[in-house]
This record gives structure tokens, C-alpha cells and sequence, in this order.
């Protein structure tokens, strides 16, 4: 009897049955990886519609604050003989600037030295006094006595001048050249305990006795605008002329000087609006256009967003704002939309820009223009000056009204100076906050001799916002800025005599006050000559500026709402991380290739549990049946043999 086993499990491959098995489990697995991959790819375009939104913003925030930014230019018909520069509060207008003197420092020098480090000067102690300051003492002794050591204690002392040695052709000179320009700058070399030529370098303007030359003397810039001579301690001329600095540059020079509104950078900003505007539509349309291209995230010729509600919304926004009419312009103006400056939308929803016609706006009404692209305040009266807004001030036409308004710290003399000067010397001190300066006045110093000392000083010292006046040959000092955070105080080391300043031994205080009125009836808080609405209503947060010293009705401040609040308001809904469309779709989607992974991970681990459990199985069967046909092997072999021995 034969037994045979191997025909059994010969014609199984047990490897090929594993991988079919297990591929088997991997379908579903496989199903979720592609459903993952879509998911993937609206969420790139989520991704690419928040960047593009977020650059759009960005852009529009430039024209935020139009009139805060320097949105002034200034324009010289001889740029050789002064240059300017201008701040964004500069009034629009042209100015004629002739008989340019230009403020000198003080030059002095002395004779003809042999040697500038062998000869012997002299030892003793030099006194240099610069205006009515302090003087400084400079000791020179028998470590520095050469005209070389002299120069260098004297620069080491910082006295307010500089000194050198020049070689002049036949002899070495000492020279000594003022730190500052102006006549209040001008300096004195007195010399004490002089041994050998140090005398000699002693100068007094004036005097006889003078050892040193005096090659250039200090002097104040002048300039004469509009036909107004103005005088200035240094070369550099602000406040003459309203928001402008000037730089003189050429003595007896003349120029024409333009105030005007910049024009070309406004341009510049509207026209990185207009780009990135253009490219945040390019991404709304290639993300949910049908038949979009593969290289925007478009799957099947479509984009991966078509179809969704909140971009076409958004879209339609958007559109909505470049076409629409302009909140709060000003009534009857010619500039109501921003296709009336140039901007136009095309069909797709892009921008056209004609800077052309951008241009010749701006230069015809700028301040309406720019009313179209950022919240601008039109004033109806030249008193008061539109300042800012806030996110709180809506747009709308306002009326200001004025109970008083702001002045300066300001306090007169109680006599005027002598017409021959001051009788005796005098000293003055004028203190501010924690600041206290002491003007010393020589007898003999006439009204605009004291006014100039007190300037002078007081610029040196840090009290330069206080400024001192000739009224009529009545000293007056006053703060140049406005409101009741202006205050000082000054007294005088002399009587208020017939003979004296008129300031007397009583300490004098002044302190300015701060505008005080109302806007669209709304309560406003002065600082300064700046009143802000405080009080509820449509006007909150509106700022404006108010000089002059008219009260009562003030006329109106028109607040229009250009493209960038209202557009603002939108990207800000639509990018918000807590509430926003972008924000909720993408987290959506992340929660859900979050909830798949977790499920192809499950998947995944129960295949390779089953794959494992499989070969296992076939494992133990092979096994078996190779033991099966052990025993078969056996059985053949046995009944064999028996066969053959029963024969026998």
C-alpha cells in the first residue's frame, strides 16, 4: 500500500497568497491616501487665497495714513544758493528768498612764532569766555607752553573753540576758530600771570589791548522772505517759514522756494495697491475658476476652490469697492470713485491703473484724491487743520466750534531797556520743568543785545523752546509751542528799575492754555492747539489743529472713507485666525486630514497585524504537512518492505 502527502501542497505559493491578501487590506488604505491627497491640495489653495490676502493688506495699509506721512515736496529755483527740506504740515505755498548773509564763527590768530614745538610761549592761565557764558580756564604751564601745547589744552578744555597752528610762509600761527556760528557766539581770550609771549594772546573786541587778529568775526545768517529780513544764529533757518528748513548755502544768492504736495510717491504707493490688488484676484480667480490650470492647484482643469460661496463673495467685495461710490466725499466734488482718478476694473475683476489721469487728480485737488484711497479731513476754514482719525470716526461732514483757543507761556517786562543800555550788569534766570538757565547781561547791552544773549543762551543750554522778543523795547519772553503743559518762570538779580531789564527780584511765572471746544457737538479735549473728540458719537476719535485766535463757528471738517478702511474692514473679516472664512476652511481641513491619517494609521496597523497573523498560519501549515509527509514517507517505506519480505 502507498501513501503519498506531497500532492497535497505542492501547487500552493504561499508568498504569492501572503501578497495578495495583504494588498487586499491596503485598498482602503489606499482609497484614504487619495481622498488625503485632494484634501491636500484645497488646502494648498486655501493657503495660497491667505497669502495673496494677507500681501493685499499690506499694500492697502500704506494708504492708511495719507495725510500723516511727509506727503510734501519742495522746490528750488537755485538749489546752489539754499537747499530745503519739509515736513508733511508745511502750507502749500511759494516763497521769494533774496540778500543771503551767511552766519560766521569767530577767527582769531596770532603773530609769528619761530617754532611750533621748540619755541617757549610763556606760561600762565588763558580765560575763554564764548558769548555771555561761563569762562573756562586754561592752564599753561611748562609741560605745554609751545604753540603746540597750547592748541592742544585748549581743545582738551572744550571751551567752545578750536584751536591750531598753521605755518604761514615765514612763521608758525596760533589760530582759534568758534564752535558756533552768530553773533551771540563771538569770544574773548583774557590771559592772567603771563610770563613771556603769552600776553600776547589775549583778545577783547574793542580794545586796544588785543594780542591776538581777528580775521572773521561772528555773525548771524540773514535772509530776507517775501521781503521780511530774517536773521538766524547758524546757517540752518527753521520755523521762518512753516513746516520748511532752510540750508543756506551762497552768500548774496536768491532763489524761489515751492511748497507743494509730493505727488509722485502717492503715485508710486497706489500703484503697489493696484499690484497686489491684481494679484490677490489672480489667485481668487485661479482657485475657483472652471477649466483653471494645473500649476494653480486645479485638479480635473478646475480650480480646487470652484464653486465656494465665501470666495465668490469675497471676490465680489472686493469689486464692490473699487467701483462703488466713495463714502463722505465732499459735496459737488469732481472726485467721487475711483474710476474718476484712473482706477477701472477689467473683466476679470483685475485692475487698470492710468497713472496719466491719477496725476493730473492729485495735482488739481490732492487732498480729495487722496480722500478716495485713506480717511482724509477736508477743513472749510484755514484756521483749523485736519489732523487724524480713528477707526471710531465715521465718515460725514462736521461742525467745529471754538469757546477759546490756545496760547502760548508768555510774560512782558514791566519797563522797557534804556535806549542807551542797561545801566549795570545783570543776571536773569529762567527755569523750566527741572531746567534752570542763568543769562548773564554786560552793562551797557541794548534791547536786541539782551534779546540775542537770552536766545543764545538759552539755545546752548537746553531751553531753546523758550524765546526772548524786543516788543517795542520791552523785553518779552515766550514759549514757542501752545497749551498749559508750557510753563516757566524767570527773576532777576536787579530791580525792575528805569535802568534794568524790567524783570525784577519777584519771580515772574507764565503758563500757556490749551484750546477748549467742541466737534459735531461732540465733547473734544484740547492739548495744545490739537482738539480730539472724545465724546460718543460719529466724530470720536477726530483730530484737528486750530490756530489763529479765532472762536465761535469754525466752519466744518468733511471726513471721507477711502478704499483701505473699507477694505481693510473686509480682508480683516476674511483673514481673522478665530472667525474668518480662510481660517475656519483650513482648519476644517486640517481636522479632517487629521481624522484620515489617524484612520490610515488604524488601517495600517491592522494589516500588518493580519499580513503577520497570515504567515504565521501558513508557517504552522507548512510545518504540518511537511511532518504529514514525514510520516507518509514512513508508511511508503514500511509497507514496502513488508510487501517485499512476505514475497521472500
Amino acid at each position: 500500500m502507498s501513501v503519498s502527502l506531497s500532492g497535497l501542497v505542492s501547487g500552493i505559493d504561499v508568498q504569492s497568497l501572503v501578497t495578495q491578501l495583504s494588498a487586499a487590506y491596503q485598498r482602503p488604505i489606499t482609497l484614504l491616501q487619495n481622498q488625503e491627497q485632494s484634501y491636500q491640495t484645497t488646502l494648498s489653495a486655501w493657503g495660497t487665497v491667505q497669502s495673496a490676502l494677507s500681501t493685499l493688506q499690506t499694500a492697502v495699509s500704506s494708504l492708511q495714513a495719507v495725510t500723516q506721512v511727509n506727503n510734501r515736496t519742495v522746490t528750488l529755483s537755485n538749489s546752489a544758493a539754499v537747499s530745503a527740506s519739509v515736513a508733511s504740515d508745511a502750507p502749500l505755498a511759494s516763497y521769494s528768498l533774496s540778500n543771503i548773509v551767511l552766519a560766521q564763527s569767530e577767527n582769531l590768530y596770532s603773530q609769528d612764532f619761530a617754532s611750533a614745538t621748540n619755541s617757549t610761549v610763556g606760561t600762565g592761565t588763558l580765560q575763554i569766555q564764548v558769548g555771555s557764558g561761563t569762562a573756562t580756564a586754561v592752564t599753561i604751564d611748562n609741560s605745554n607752553n609751545t604753540l603746540n601745547g597750547i592748541a592742544a589744552a585748549i581743545n582738551n578744555a572744550k571751551a567752545g573753540v578750536s584751536a591750531a597752528v598753521v605755518y604761514d610762509g615765514t612763521g608758525y600761527r596760533l589760530t582759534l576758530t568758534g564752535s558756533n556760528t552768530g553773533a551771540a557766539n563771538a569770544f574773548t581770550v583774557g590771559v592772567s600771570g603771563a610770563t613771556g609771549s603769552l600776553a600776547s594772546l589775549a583778545y577783547s573786541s574793542g580794545t586796544g589791548a588785543s594780542g591776538l587778529t581777528e580775521s572773521q568775526g561772528a555773525s548771524n545768517a540773514q535772509v530776507t522772505i517775501n521781503g521780511l529780513p530774517i536773521t538766524s544764529a547758524s546757517n540752518t533757518v527753521s520755523g521762518a517759514i512753516p513746516g520748511v528748513t532752510l540750508n543756506l548755502l551762497q552768500a548774496s544768492g536768491s532763489s524761489t522756494l515751492q511748497v507743494g504736495n509730493d505727488s509722485a510717491t502717492f503715485v508710486t504707493s497706489v500703484q503697489a495697491f493696484a499690484s497686489a490688488y491684481n494679484t490677490a484676484m489672480s489667485a481668487l480667480n485661479a482657485v475657483s475658476a472652471y477649466g483653471g490650470s494645473a500649476s494653480s492647484g486645479a485638479s480635473g482643469g478646475s480650480g480646487p476652490l470652484i464653486g465656494n460661496a465665501a470666495i465668490q463673495g469675497l471676490r465680489t467685495q472686493l469689486m464692490s469697492l473699487i467701483s462703488g461710490q466713495a463714502q463722505g466725499t465732499v459735496s459737488g466734488s469732481a472726485y467721487t470713485s475711483l474710476g474718476s482718478v484712473g482706477l477701472n476694473l477689467a473683466t476679470d475683476g483685475t485692475l487698470q491703473l492710468d497713472t496719466n489721469l491719477l496725476s493730473s487728480a492729485l495735482s488739481d485737488n490732492y487732498q480729495q484724491v487722496t480722500g478716495l484711497f485713506g480717511q482724509v479731513g477736508t477743513p472749510s476754514n484755514a484756521s483749523v487743520g485736519f489732523v487724524s482719525t480713528t477707526t471710531d470716526t465715521q465718515p460725514g461732514t462736521y461742525a467745529v466750534n471754538i469757546v477759546s483757543d490756545a496760547t502760548q507761556a508768555s510774560l512782558t517786562a514791566a519797563s522797557a531797556v534804556p535806549s542807551g543800555g542797561l545801566s549795570s550788569a545783570e543776571n536773569l534766570t529762567i527755569s523750566s520743568g527741572s531746567t534752570s538757565v542763568t543769562v548773564s547781561l554786560a552793562s551797557g547791552s541794548t534791547i536786541d543785545a539782551v534779546v540775542a544773549t537770552i536766545n543764545a543762551t538759552l539755545s546752548q543750554k537746553g531751553l531753546s523752546a523758550i524765546t526772548a522778543l524786543n516788543n517795542n523795547g520791552i523785553l518779552e519772553l515766550q514759549t514757542s509751542a501752545y497749551g498749559s503743559a508750557e510753563a516757566f518762570s524767570v527773576v532777576s538779580d536787579q530791580a525792575a528799575t528805569s535802568g534794568g531789564t524790567g524783570i525784577g527780584t519777584t519771580r515772574l511765572s507764565a503758563a500757556g492754555t490749551d484750546v477748549v471746544g467742541s466737534v459735531n457737538g461732540q465733547i473734544a479735549s484740547g492739548s495744545g492747539q490739537t482738539l480730539t473728540v472724545t465724546g460718543p458719537g460719529a466724530a470720536l476719535g477726530l483730530k484737528v489743529n486750530v490756530s489763529g485766535q479765532a472762536t465761535g463757528s469754525l466752519g466744518s471738517v468733511t471726513v471721507s472713507q477711502g478704499v483701505y478702511q473699507q477694505m481693510n474692514a473686509v480682508l480683516t473679516q476674511a483673514l481673522n485666525t478665530t472667525t474668518g472664512f480662510v481660517a475656519a476652511a483650513t482648519s476644517g481641513l486640517n481636522n479632517t486630514i487629521t481624522g484620515i491619517n489617524q484612520q490610515i494609521t488604524q488601517l495600517q496597523s491592522s494589516a500588518s497585524a493580519q499580513t503577520a497573523l497570515l504567515e504565521q498560519q501558513f508557517a504552522a501549515m507548512q510545518v504540518q504537512v511537511a511532518q504529514l509527509q514525514s510520516v507518509g514517507q514512513y508508511l511508503s517505506a514500511f509497507y514496502n518492505t513488508s510487501s517485499g519480505s512476505s514475497v521472500g
